[in-house]
Formats: C-alpha cells, sequence, structure tokens
C-alpha cells in the first residue's frame, strides 16, 4: 500500500462526538497519522507485531496499524465516549483490536510497538509524560508525538528512562476551533515525532 492510499483511507475515520478539553481530545489529521505510521510499517515496526495505542481516542492509529497488517492491537483509552466512536471506526473500518477503557498507567503487557499521540500537557502540565513512561515500561519500539518546545527536557525523560532516540520527525499539528477558550479558528502548534528504541528491559 502507497503512503497516499493509506492517508485516503484514514480521513473517513470519524472524529470526537463531545471533545473533552480536560484530555486535549484533538483527531490526529490523516496527514501526520498517515505519515507517522507509513515511517513506522517501513521500519518493521508494524506488521505483524503487536502493538498498542495509547490514548487511542477515535481510532486512528489503530484503524492505521489495522490497514498495515499489525497482529494484535490495543486500544488505550480512558474517555467511555470516545470508546464509542472508536467501536463505530473498528466496525466501519472491518478492523479488530482490543479496547481497553483504562488510564495508560494501567496498562501491564509486554508488547512491540507502541503508536501515540499523548496530551501536550497545554491543560495539565507534564501529561505526556504517563504516557512516555508507561510506553517504555512496555514497548520496545516507540512512536511518541511532543510538543516540539518541550523537545530538550523530554529527550532528557527518554534517556533517563534508558531509551535512545534513532528517528526525529516534525509537523505542523493544526489545532482547530473546538473550545470555547479558543480565540482562532486554527493554530498550527509545533510538534516532534520521536522514534525511540528501549534499551534496558
Amino acid at each position: 500500500m502507497k503512503k497516499k492510499k493509506l492517508e485516503m483511507m484514514l480521513q473517513g475515520v470519524e472524529n470526537y462526538k463531545n471533545p473533552k478539553a480536560s484530555l486535549e481530545q484533538y483527531l490526529t489529521p490523516a496527514t501526520i497519522a498517515s505519515d507517522i505510521l507509513f515511517f513506522a510499517y517501513s521500519l518493521g515496526d508494524i506488521e505483524d507485531k503487536i502493538l498498542a495505542d495509547f490514548g487511542a481516542g477515535t481510532g486512528i492509529f489503530t484503524i492505521g496499524s489495522c490497514i498495515l497488517g499489525a497482529r494484535k492491537i490495543f486500544s488505550v483509552e480512558i474517555d467511555p465516549e470516545a470508546i464509542m466512536v472508536l467501536r463505530k471506526n473498528l466496525e466501519e473500518y472491518k478492523c479488530s483490536a482490543e479496547i481497553m477503557n483504562m488510564r495508560v498507567e494501567e496498562f501491564n503487557f509486554k508488547i512491540d510497538t507502541v503508536v501515540q499521540n499523548p496530551p501536550f500537557g497545554a491543560q495539565n502540565r507534564h501529561a505526556d509524560l504517563p504516557f512516555l513512561e508507561k510506553a517504555m515500561q512496555v514497548a520496545n519500539v516507540i512512536y511518541t508525538i511532543h510538543n516540539a518546545n518541550t523537545a530538550e527536557f523530554i529527550e532528557g525523560k527518554i534517556v533517563e528512562m534508558g531509551g535512545e532516540v534513532t528517528h526525529k520527525k516534525f509537523y505542523d499539528f493544526p489545532i482547530p476551533y473546538m473550545y470555547k477558550f479558543h480565540r482562532k479558528e486554527e493554530v498550527k502548534r509545533r510538534v516532534v515525532l520521536y522514534r525511540i528504541v528501549r534499551r534496558r528491559f
């Protein structure tokens, strides 16, 4: 499958019905999700792998990983309303995943790969850290998105946790007008994707 075809398929993933600002719920755009997933696929980190999507939301990374041949997918999501949409999306795309309605801190399966877009910490400072910490505990390879302004801090944490950054990619992540505190129709936030290999087991 070509990346453009994957992007076109992911454009049909349904968005949040009732997004929650406290959870920083934003749908990852299909352009960014497809680029990340195709990149992970090209490095052998998706096909026939056991994968987790932390903070799965409505499932764009789950769906994309399914399309690209993941052997098993855990979709970890705390919000029951998001899970309702996730289930609908899975049915629509004829994909299967083990949905786990829990905090990421509660997840304890050993897996091959984590793909995640955690909260950037705009509402709760360092809200992305529990996602990173858990991913580093359970997976061999991690793909994780963070606010580029926190890069130095995050990269220090990755080293502390026994990880090695093998690749970095930058994106301009569009934040649409969704919440009452928003002032603009859309803003672009500079984010960085890390591919991390876990060195300590």
